[in-house]
This record gives C-alpha cells, sequence and structure tokens, in this order.
C-alpha cells in the first residue's frame, strides 16, 4: 500500500483493538427523508438487524466505554426493545439538527473532559475494525477525522458555471468516526452555538476553535453511508463479503 505524503496516517490491519479507550456518540436522530418510507432509515434491516445496531454494535465490540445514540422523538422504546442489551448503551432524543444531536448525546455521556470521543453517522454499518482503531489512536494527541483522499476531478462552480478545477491531491473526503477530546468538542460545539454556526460536520466545528491539529486517518476499507435505497444493497454485499472472510 502506497502512503500518500499528504495524508501520512493509514488504516492498517492489527490483531486486537485491545488498549483502546473511547467514548461514542452516534448522531441518529434524522427522518431519513431522502430514503423514503414510514419509518426512519436507521431502522430499516440489514442482514437481519436494524442499519444502526451495525454501527453501534461496531462500536461495542471495539471496546467503547460507553456509546450514547441520539434518536428521532418516539423511537427511544423501540430502540430500547430492537438494540439494547449492553449496559454501556444509551439513547436519548436528538435535536433539529446533526449538530444538536450531537451536543444532546455529548451532554449525556460519562467521559471525562480529557477522554476521547468518537463521533459515528448511525447509517455507516460496515466500518472496519482496524480503521476505527486506527483514527482514535491518532485522535491521541486530540482530534482526528477517518476519511479517503479525493479521486475524482473536482470543480469550483457558481451560478451553473465552472470556474477553476481544484487540485485533488489536497483535498479530503470525510467520513466518521471523527474523534475528539471531549473538552475540545464541547468548545467547538459551545462556540458554533454562540456565533449561529452550523456545520456539516464536527471537525468544521473543530477548526473554528484554530490551533488544533485534526489528523486524517486514511480508511483502510470501504465505509459508505446508507442514504438511499440502493445504498442498503452494497452495505449488505459489503456485510456478507466480510462474514465470507473476504
Amino acid at each position: 500500500m502506497v502512503e500518500d505524503p499528504n495524508f501520512p496516517q493509514r488504516a492498517r490491519p492489527a490483531a486486537s483493538p485491545a488498549g483502546l479507550s473511547f467514548h461514542a456518540l452516534v448522531p441518529a436522530a434524522g427522518r431519513g427523508t431522502r430514503y423514503g418510507g414510514a419509518r426512519p432509515k436507521q431502522f430499516r434491516s440489514l442482514a437481519g438487524r436494524p442499519l444502526l445496531a451495525h454501527a453501534v454494535e461496531r462500536l461495542l465490540a471495539a471496546g467503547a466505554a460507553s456509546v450514547v445514540v441520539a434518536l428521532p422523538e418516539g423511537e427511544l422504546e423501540a430502540a430500547e426493545r430492537e438494540l439494547a442489551g449492553d449496559p454501556r448503551l444509551r439513547f436519548v432524543v436528538g435535536g433539529p439538527t446533526r449538530q444538536a444531536s450531537v451536543g444532546r448525546a455529548l451532554a449525556a455521556s460519562p467521559a471525562a473532559a480529557a477522554d476521547l470521543i468518537a463521533v459515528h453517522d448511525g447509517a455507516r454499518p460496515a466500518l472496519a475494525a482496524p480503521d476505527l482503531e486506527a483514527v482514535v489512536r491518532a485522535a491521541s494527541a486530540g482530534a482526528a477525522v477517518l476519511g479517503r483522499p479525493v479521486t475524482d476531478t473536482i470543480k469550483r462552480v457558481e451560478g451553473g458555471r465552472i470556474l477553476a478545477t481544484l487540485d485533488r491531491a489536497a483535498l479530503f473526503r470525510a467520513e466518521t468516526p471523527q474523534v475528539f477530546r471531549r473538552d475540545l468538542l464541547e468548545q467547538a460545539l459551545l462556540a458554533a452555538e454562540r456565533d449561529g454556526f452550523v456545520g456539516t460536520d464536527e471537525a468544521a466545528l473543530v477548526e473554528r476553535l484554530g490551533g488544533i491539529e485534526i489528523r486524517a486517518v486514511v480508511a483502510s476499507k470501504p465505509n459508505p453511508k446508507v442514504t438511499l435505497p440502493e445504498d442498503l444493497a452494497e452495505a449488505a454485499r459489503l456485510l456478507g463479503a466480510e462474514e465470507a472472510g473476504g
């Protein structure tokens, strides 16, 4: 595997996640309107389990000290019935935005100020254990984000017109988990609320604090987010290949 000098932190297989120390938040309070259906997509069946369960179980299997899941109002009872069973797992009602849901989940987390918090999408069911371990370890200095370099040609567009071609060598497609010390994430959320800023991910909030090094960790395995119905089939294929040892 060739190292990219722009993104030197690359996930590597490990024998065990033993020794990892982190807590986790799973913002899963969206209604999944793009997916459609009567029930939020995070409860759709995938390999015999709710989609959300796969994401949560991978965090627990890696040794998360706690996992707080933010859910739509009215879904907590179903989640307790379908997902509960591990004493480290708890549920809260999320907010109107991802940012608000992360804030509510963080408020319910037992993590101490210096503990690491991994924020992971509930709709990413195929997170590989080596990738989770790599991003948590990379965050030991304060912050790290799992993702992958951009391979497509990216254009800057304004008003339907192409204005420029961006240098893709310096571009990174962020995924989750995104891992931060609790105190940094809290500061970032408070600053964003004070300034009326809404970011598309947690790293965007932490970046605004200034002076924080966020490590970019290149994923070694596919880690797709289920957004549309056809994405569920791809997730099922990945889980099936994983079970078969592929």
